[in-house]
């Protein structure tokens, strides 16, 4: 009898116990949009307990005029940890209390670009940090940080210290991820301007300011960008491209896979320059089993693709 009573005892102990530990769910890492999932996949995605996700399709590009669909409000509201672009980029979240109400209770909020240095305006530089997630005023910065190597080398830093915080208990594993990320990104920085430093040619103009920070890595001077505002250019616009082009001795229009090319062909076409593509990264395919170095490979085709173009020395 003793022994059945022994027996029921830690049986039931058991069942109590075990509840408790099979219930303890994975917390859920969500990145807005693509180049901030490959820095979070680099930095969280072999942490114990954390599951990371995408809340924009792989595929969907700058995501400029997304409307966020009734899957991505699902996915959002699961979020313990929403990491996010931060300077304007996830325009269809809306404003800071807007995005509060789509996240559930509790939920935290990491910045990628909180104190970045070097951030620039779409006509210039902005002075100092970013310490909220946006550019101190009255500058408005540039949220396209993942087109450059050295940005995103920040961004990794920037990221693995808030999630540190957050997380405690895997500090040491964030920070070292981290600091391996941002090295390799540093690496790719530099091969940036070395192969910058040995362009023949350094004007040219882009369909939008998406590659502003790639043309500062680089030492091009970025004359000006296609469209205004978003907007295709008018006829008139045009004549001013082909003109600015001639008077600056532009060598390249950059164009970019995720929008048409119309515009940048003709201006090609009528000044006798080249028109080349570039891919920003800003989406790519969802099952990669090595995102960083699918990035790297990206930016190490567009260093080739501007040296067969502006030719070397």
């Amino acid at each position: 009898m003793k022994f059945l009573l022994t027996l029921l005892f830690c049986l039931c102990f058991g069942l109590s116990a075990s509840p408790s530990h099979a219930g303890t769910q994975a917390r859920e890492y969500t990145a807005t949009v693509f180049p901030v999932w490959i820095l979070l996949q680099e930095i969280a995605g072999n942490v114990p307990g954390v599951n990371v996700d995408l809340l924009l399709p792989a595929g969907s590009g700058c995501p400029h005029d997304y409307a966020m669909t009734p899957s991505d409000r699902r996915r959002l509201a699961r979020a313990d940890v929403l990491v996010m672009n931060g300077l304007g980029l996830e325009g269809f979240l809306g404003h800071a209390a807007k995005r509060s109400s789509l996240l559930k209770p509790g939920a935290s909020v990491v910045i990628a670009a909180h104190d970045l240095s070097g951030l620039l305006s779409s006509n210039g530089t902005c002075g100092g940090h970013s310490h909220s997630g946006h550019a101190p005023e009255p500058c408005s910065a540039n949220p396209h940080i993942f087109a450059s190597p050295s940005m995103m080398a920040q961004m990794a830093r920037s990221i693995a210290a808030q999630l540190a915080e957050l997380d405690p208990e895997h500090a040491p594993l964030y920070k070292t991820k981290g600091q391996d990320a941002a090295k390799r990104l540093e690496r790719l920085a530099a091969e940036c301007r070395s192969a910058g430093e040995k362009l023949k040619s350094r004007a040219v103009i882009a369909q939008h300011n998406i590659f502003d920070y790639l043309a500062r890595d680089m030492g091009l001077n970025m004359e000006a960008h296609i469209q205004a505002d978003g907007h295709e250019p008018s006829a008139r616009s045009m004549l001013d491209l082909v003109r600015l082009i001639r008077a600056k001795s532009v060598a390249a229009v950059i164009t970019e896979p995720q929008y048409p090319a119309r515009a940048g062909r003709t201006l090609a076409a009528e000044t006798g320059i080249p028109c080349i593509t570039l891919d920003p990264a800003a989406n790519g395919p969802s099952n990669l089993a090595s995102p960083l170095e699918w990035y790297e490979n990206i930016m190490r085709g567009n260093i080739r693709t501007l040296e067969q173009a502006l030719g070397t020395r």
